[in-house]
C-alpha cells in the first residue's frame, strides 16, 4: 500500500503519557505522510469524581481533532460508564457510544475516507467495522486478562478479547505466547515485536551528548533502569544489589504509576537506601543524556503470569539502542550475552552485573549497533505493511475466482 493512508488507532493512552507502542507506530505512519488520529484513552467517571487531573481531557472532547507537533491528529471521546470489564452489556454501550462519536465528531472534520483502524484495546469489539474501514486491526501488545488486578472479571475479558481476535481483520502480537493464543481465533494473527527510536537512544553513546546534570556525582559503576516502574520490579532483587555492592549506584529513571499500597510501601523503604536513586520521570528527548553515564542496564523483573508472556520489552531494545550491556531475568535468553546477560537466580543476577560491566567495549558496542538496525519502529512498520499487502491482495483473489 504505497498511497498515502488514513488511520484511526484506538490508543488505549495518553498522547502525553509514557510512549508506548502505538505511539511509535502511529509516529512512524505519520513520518511517511500518512493522516494519523490517535483517539486518546477513554477516561471512567469514576476518575473525574476523584479529582481535577482528568478534567482537562474530559473537556477536549469537545474540540476537534488538535494537531500536534510530530503530525499526529489527537482526538476525545466522552468518559466510560465503570463496570465493563465484568458487565458484556456495559462494555457494549460505551463501546458503540465511542465509535458513533469517532464517527460523527472525528472522522468528518477529518474527511477521512475508507480508513485503515488500528485499536489497542481488548475490549473494543464493537467498534469493529463502524467507520467503513478497508481492513482492521487488533494490536495485542499485553496479556490484558492476568494485568486487570481484579480476577473476577478476567473471565469477561478474555470473552470480549477472544471476540475482537475472531472480527478483527488482522492481528499483531508483541511475543510469540501471545500470538500463539491470539491464532487459535484469528489464521491472520502475525507476530510484530517491539522496537525502538534508534535516532533517539543511539545519541547515548555520540559525543556530543553529555551526561545529565542530575547524574553527575554519583559514584561509579551506575546500573540504570529506564521506564515505568510498577508492581513488576522485584525489590527483593533490588535490596539484594544494593546490600551487595555498597560503591554501586542503582538509578531509576521513571514514573512510579500502578503500584498497590504494600507494593508502593516497600518501594518507599527502597528509596532510602544509600546508594538507590529514584529521579522520577523525564522528557523522552532527555533519557540519552541520562542514560549516558550508566555502565549497565537492567531488567530486574519479577517472574509471574505477566512475564512469561515477554520476549523482550522496549527497555531492552532502549538500552541495546543506547549501546549498553543488560542483564534481565526476563530473557530475552537467545540473542547472546553481548546484548543480554538473563539471570534466572538471584546469584546469577549479582555474578552477571560485574560480567556486564567488562562489556562496554568497541566490539561489544558494534554489535549492538547491527543488532538494532532490524529492531527500529520502521522496520516494523515495513512488516506490518506487508501483512496488509497480503491481506488486500488474498481478498482481491477471492473476490476475483469467487
Amino acid at each position: 500500500m504505497k498511497d498515502k493512508k488514513q488511520i484511526i488507532c484506538i490508543a488505549q493512552s495518553l498522547w502525553d503519557g509514557p510512549k508506548r507502542v502505538r505511539h511509535n507506530l502511529m509516529r512512524e505512519y505519520a513520518k511517511r505522510g500518512n493522516e494519523v488520529v490517535f483517539v486518546e484513552a477513554y477516561i471512567t467517571w469514576i476518575k473525574l469524581l476523584r479529582g481535577k487531573t482528568y478534567w482537562k481531557y474530559f473537556f477536549n472532547i469537545f474540540r476537534k481533532p488538535r494537531l500536534n507537533d510530530e503530525g499526529i491528529y489527537l482526538a476525545a471521546v466522552p468518559p466510560f460508564v465503570p463496570g465493563g470489564e465484568w458487565i458484556k452489556i456495559i462494555n457494549s454501550f460505551n463501546w458503540l457510544l465511542i465509535a458513533y462519536w469517532i464517527k460523527l465528531f472525528v472522522l468528518p472534520a477529518l474527511k477521512f475516507d475508507k480508513p485503515i483502524l488500528f485499536t489497542f484495546s481488548p475490549l473494543s469489539e464493537k467498534v469493529i467495522k463502524k467507520f467503513g474501514e478497508i481492513i482492521s486491526i487488533y494490536f495485542c501488545n499485553d496479556p490484558f486478562k492476568q494485568i486487570f488486578k481484579f480476577q473476577s472479571a478476567h473471565k469477561n475479558i478474555e470473552r470480549l478479547e477472544n471476540a475482537l481476535t475472531g472480527k478483527a481483520d488482522i492481528v499483531f502480537g508483541v511475543s510469540e505466547k501471545l500470538v500463539e493464543e491470539r491464532i487459535v481465533y484469528n489464521k491472520n494473527s502475525y507476530l510484530i515485536p517491539l522496537a525502538v527510536n534508534d535516532g533517539l537512544f543511539s545519541r547515548a553513546y555520540h559525543s556530543e551528548t553529555f551526561p545529565a546534570a542530575e547524574m553527575e556525582g554519583l559514584g561509579k559503576p551506575i546500573i540504570g533502569h529506564i521506564g515505568v516502574l510498577n508492581n513488576r520490579i522485584d525489590i527483593d532483587l533490588m535490596f539484594l544489589l544494593s546490600e551487595t555492592y555498597k560503591d554501586f549506584s542503582f538509578v531509576f529513571i521513571g514514573p512510579v504509576i500502578e503500584v498497590d499500597g504494600d507494593y508502593k510501601l516497600r518501594l518507599d523503604k527502597l528509596k532510602k537506601q544509600k546508594n538507590i536513586f529514584f529521579l522520577g520521570n523525564k522528557k523522552e528527548s532527555e533519557l540519552p543524556s541520562f542514560i549516558k553515564p550508566v555502565d549497565v542496564c537492567i531488567i530486574p523483573y519479577v517472574k509471574d503470569d505477566v512475564t512469561k508472556y515477554i520476549k523482550a520489552n522496549s527497555k531492552f531494545f532502549q538500552y541495546v539502542s543506547s549501546g549498553k550491556p543488560v542483564v534481565s531475568t526476563i530473557g530475552p535468553v537467545d540473542f547472546g550475552d553481548d546484548l543480554c546477560i538473563h539471570a534466572e537466580s538471584y546469584d546469577e543476577f549479582v555474578n552477571a552485573l560485574n560480567r556486564a560491566l567488562e562489556m562496554n567495549g568497541p566490539e561489544h558496542l558494534n554489535k549492538r549497533n547491527e543488532f538494532i538496525k532490524q529492531h527500529t519502529w520502521s522496520a516494523r512498520v515495513d512488516e506490518i505493511e506487508k501483512r496488509i499487502d497480503e491481506f488486500i491482495q488474498d481478498d482481491l483473489n477471492v473476490l476475483k475466482h469467487g
